[in-house]
């Protein structure tokens, strides 16, 4: 019997963690694993990523919870609650009856008796059982705003990395052009050409600089969120009991994690004054309007 149920167990645990299944998910082969751990081994490999267990292509992007799998983690861990709330240890010293009751105010286990004493007669109170569901099913919510926070931060990132990577090479595609141009004129705008080109030099490099400056913050919230998101999922495979006793404030401090999200340069060039080039447009303007004045007059001698 033991070693059926055993077996029962290790399917019910995630191969990534070796934990009960947390929001369970299975992906194209059959395999399964929780939510959180699969999204974390993910975005560690490559793009085209492949199952751990099996080593099949994963083709799937959307993935929904498997119901099934869910149910029967939470009849398990129900099970091992209602062992440990049954057992000695967790007895009340002064009334010797079984703690089955979570005061929420002060994040503790109460027998009946206590629960309705002088000293927490006001406070909030729920069984055990559905605080510990409650509480985890806070975690998993919070976990899904997260992540998408997440995902979105790394996509910046990328954006970033490639804009930084891009714009010492479109500074010097824009020197370049300006010096062709100048290249045109008379070499009296020669002066006027050197401090278009050190303007042009100096601007590049504040906004290179505040590209670096942004993909490092961006690196940085990676890290917070994701060492948010792996501390809400070791929160999530405590035991119940544990679990309730350590919750602590982590949703709060999960909250201050997504503020300020770091957002992309908006690089652009000041528009720079070239008295040259405007002087050259003016001049090819004069012979367009001469063109068509001439135009004009053929056409009424005509």
């Amino acid at each position: 019997m033991n070693c059926i149920l055993q077996v029962f167990q290790n399917e019910l645990t995630c191969s990534i963690c070796r934990n009960y299944f947390v929001d369970p998910i299975t992906i194209d082969c059959g395999h399964s694993f929780c939510r959180p751990c699969f999204y974390l081994s993910l975005q560690n490999r490559s793009v085209l990523d492949h199952c751990s267990e099996c080593q099949k292509a994963i083709q799937q992007k959307d993935f929904h919870t498997n119901v099934t799998l869910k149910q029967m983690v939470l009849t398990v861990r129900q099970a091992r609650l209602w062992q440990f709330l049954r057992s000695r240890d967790n007895r009340c010293r002064i009334h010797m009856e079984a703690k089955q009751i979570f005061c929420e105010d002060q994040r503790s286990l109460l027998c009946l008796h206590c629960s309705t004493s002088q000293e927490h007669g006001a406070h909030r109170h729920c069984s055990v059982e559905e605080a510990a569901e409650q509480h985890r099913e806070k975690l998993l919510k919070t976990m899904c705003s997260l992540w998408e926070k997440c995902c979105e931060n790394d996509r910046n990132l990328i954006v970033e990395s490639v804009a930084t990577r891009s714009w010492e090479i479109y500074v010097i595609s824009r020197g370049e052009a300006i010096r062709a141009e100048y290249d045109e004129l008379a070499q009296i705008y020669h002066t006027e050409k050197q401090q278009h080109l050190e303007r042009l030099q100096r601007e590049g490099k504040e906004i290179f600089d505040q590209f670096q400056d942004s993909e490092a913050r961006m690196a940085h919230k990676r890290q917070l969120l994701r060492g948010m998101y792996t501390e809400l999922k070791e929160m999530c495979h405590k035991p119940d009991v544990e679990l309730l006793l350590d919750f602590g404030d982590i949703l709060q401090r999960s909250e201050a994690v997504c503020v300020h999200m770091p957002q992309p340069v908006k690089a652009e060039l000041t528009a720079v004054i070239i008295p040259g080039l405007i002087a050259r447009a003016m001049q090819r303007l004069s012979l367009c309007i001469m063109e068509a004045l001439a135009l004009i007059t053929s056409y009424k001698e005509i």
